[in-house]
């Protein structure tokens, strides 16, 4: 029986999870004593980690669950909870409602959105949240209740309560061995990783225009970029088909409007700081009310194909 069920390349995701877990334990247990330019550098080092297990490792691993097993997926969903600081389960709900949704706009009619992560949704009028803002507390925005309840349905409650269990254990073990090193390494890199995570979704849907899955998030096609995060720049072809594998997911590129007529940034998400032209869009369905759970229609101005009702 194969290990891997999609590709062999899924060791290196696992074993970056690994990795991450065994220099989290080693940096926290010793940060206390090191010197402090040391304790940062391994602090700016972990914090990367955590968000590149978000963005990569763990995003994976909810789409397309590495391993023939499912015993072996479940345990490594135990393990990576560890690593990320939270019930990877709970994870998999939030990022899941996140694609169902995919970076909606505000309904006229309830002045909200249905995706609870989108950009807009704390935004002013139809505008953008600020990046800071979205990335410093969206954490504690979320709907700890709808997560849970949510995996309960799914039937995932059992791994949930497991994964719970040893994230505790570990913290506990933790701070058995140094509670400074919790208390002044790994919270504040545990937060800063999360932060770091929200930010890139952020940019990751900055500028795009929402409502079609052709348009509803940015790409980015620096070739290091996708190299160092596992072809992480295509997250307009991930969200167009979010089924196909990391290592496929390239090819779905040409399946896709042009770039004159979506959001790409160049070089890495990472930059992808500046708004969008003034009137580079235009909604096409202005004056009509979205009933929720309905479709919104956006063409590009200035000409280009019109994304499909979703």
């Amino acid at each position: 029986m194969r290990v891997f069920a999609h590709s062999r390349k899924d060791a290196v995701l696992v074993g970056l999870a690994i990795v991450q877990l065994a220099l989290l334990v080693a940096a926290t247990s010793s940060a206390a004593t090191l010197p402090v330019r040391h304790a940062t550098a391994l602090g700016a080092l972990t914090v990367f980690l955590i968000c590149t297990n978000f963005q990569c490792v763990a995003h994976n691993a909810i789409h397309n669950p590495f391993f023939s097993s499912e015993v072996l997926n479940r345990l490594f969903s135990v393990v990576n909870t560890l690593c990320i600081g939270v019930p990877q389960s709970l994870y998999r709900v939030h990022h899941l409602h996140h694609h169902k949704y995919n970076n909606d706009a505000k309904d006229p009619v309830t002045g909200t959105t249905r995706d609870v992560t989108s950009t807009f949704r704390h935004g002013r009028g139809d505008g953008e949240e600020p990046i800071v803002t979205y990335a410093a507390i969206g954490f504690f925005r979320s709907s700890f209740r709808y997560m849970w309840n949510r995996a309960q349905a799914k039937g995932l409650l059992g791994l949930v309560l497991a994964e719970s269990l040893a994230l505790a254990t570990f913290l506990g073990s933790l701070i058995w061995m140094d509670w400074r090193g919790v208390v002044f390494f790994y919270v504040p890199v545990w937060y800063l990783g999360h932060m770091a995570a929200m930010a890139e979704n952020y940019l990751e849907h900055h500028g795009a225009v929402p409502g079609d899955r052709r348009t509803d998030s940015v790409s980015s096609y620096g070739r290091l970029y996708n190299v160092v995060w596992f072809n992480n720049g295509y997250h307009q072809e991930h969200h167009w088909k979010p089924q196909v594998h990391w290592t496929e997911v390239p090819a779905l590129r040409r399946q896709l409007p042009p770039g004159t007529s979506r959001r790409i940034a160049r070089g890495a998400h990472w930059f992808n700081f500046f708004p969008p032209p003034s009137g580079a869009y235009r909604n096409i369905q202005a004056g009509s009310a979205q009933a929720p759970g309905g479709p919104v229609r956006y063409a590009m101005k200035g000409g280009g194909d019109e994304p499909a009702r979703v």
